[in-house]
C-alpha cells in the first residue's frame, strides 16, 4: 500500500470535500471519523467506500472499501478534530423518505425542523440508547450526515434509521398511527410522567419556533416537562431525552 503525503492527491481533494453539504449531497457520501465509530459501522452491517488510515496507526481492513494509508499531515486535512483520528471511513448515505409502519412496541421520534447537528446526533445517540425504532426529520432539517452530527452520534449514526418527509408525509403517516401521538407543549396540561400506549410517536419542535401548528395538532397527547427555574425552555436534545428515558422507563428499569 502505497503511502499517500500530498493533500492535492484527487481522492484525498474528494474525502475532503464531503465536509461541505452540497458535495455530500453531490457524492451520497459522508464521513465517520475514529476507531470505534467506524467498528460501531461494522458491527451494524455498514461497509465503507473508503478507509482512510494514518501512517503508525493501527492496522485496518475492509474486503469492499479502498483503502489509504497518508501521512500525519494529510490525515490533519480530512479532519475537523483537534487530534485527528488514526482511521477515516467514508460511507454511503442511507436514509428513506417514507415511514414504515410501527411494530406494536415501537417508539419513533419526529423532528420538526432541525437546526443545530450537534443536537440532531446526540437525539439520535439518545434514540439508539433507548432502542428507538427510528428518527424522522420532518420538513428543512440540518444535513444528519454532516461531521458535526455524525461525531455527536458517537457511532449510532449507523444504528438508528433515519426517515425524511416533509409535513405532508408525516400527516399521511399520523392518519394511520396504531398508538400514541404525544407532543410536548409548555402549558400542557398533563404531566410527561405517564404511561404512553405503543407504538409511540413522540414529536419535538425545532430550538427556536417549537413545533410547527399543523404538527401540533397530529398529537392525541400533549405533555408538559415541568420547571422550576428561570429557563424559558429546555434545549431540545435534553427534552427528548427526558421524553424517551420515561417512554420506555418500566423496560429500563
Amino acid at each position: 500500500m502505497d503511502l499517500v503525503t500530498s493533500a492535492q492527491n484527487p481522492t484525498i481533494k474528494l474525502i475532503r470535500s464531503l465536509h461541505e453539504k452540497k458535495h455530500r449531497q453531490e457524492t451520497g457520501l459522508f464521513l465517520a471519523e475514529g476507531a470505534k465509530v467506524v467498528a460501531r459501522s461494522r458491527q451494524e452491517g455498514w461497509s465503507p467506500d473508503y478507509l482512510i488510515l494514518r501512517v503508525g496507526g493501527p492496522p485496518a481492513e475492509c474486503a469492499t472499501a479502498r483503502t489509504i494509508l497518508v501521512s500525519n499531515r494529510v490525515m490533519a486535512s480530512l479532519s475537523r478534530q483537534a487530534n485527528p483520528p488514526d482511521i477515516i471511513g467514508v460511507f454511503r448515505q442511507r436514509i428513506r423518505d417514507e415511514m414504515p409502519l410501527p411494530a406494536a412496541g415501537d417508539v419513533w421520534v419526529g423532528l420538526d425542523t432541525m437546526r443545530d447537528p450537534g443536537n440532531l446526533g446526540t437525539i439520535i445517540r439518545t434514540a439508539d440508547a433507548i432502542g428507538a425504532a427510528g428518527v424522522v426529520l420532518i420538513g428543512q432539517s440540518c444535513d444528519p450526515w454532516s461531521p458535526e452530527s455524525v461525531r455527536a452520534t458517537m457511532g449510532s449514526i449507523f444504528a438508528v434509521p433515519l426517515i425524511a418527509v416533509a409535513v405532508e408525509g408525516m400527516e399521511r403517516a399520523a392518519a394511520s398511527w396504531p398508538g400514541e401521538i404525544v407532543a410536548t407543549k409548555i402549558n400542557a396540561p398533563h404531566d410527561y410522567r405517564r404511561s404512553y400506549a405503543r407504538p409511540v410517536l413522540l414529536l419535538m419542535g425545532s430550538e427556536g419556533q417549537g413545533l410547527l401548528p399543523r404538527l401540533a395538532s397530529l398529537a392525541t397527547a400533549s405533555v408538559r416537562i415541568p420547571m422550576s427555574g428561570g429557563a424559558e425552555s429546555l434545549n431540545v436534545a435534553t427534552a427528548t431525552a427526558l421524553m424517551l428515558y420515561e417512554i420506555r422507563r418500566s423496560e429500563l428499569a
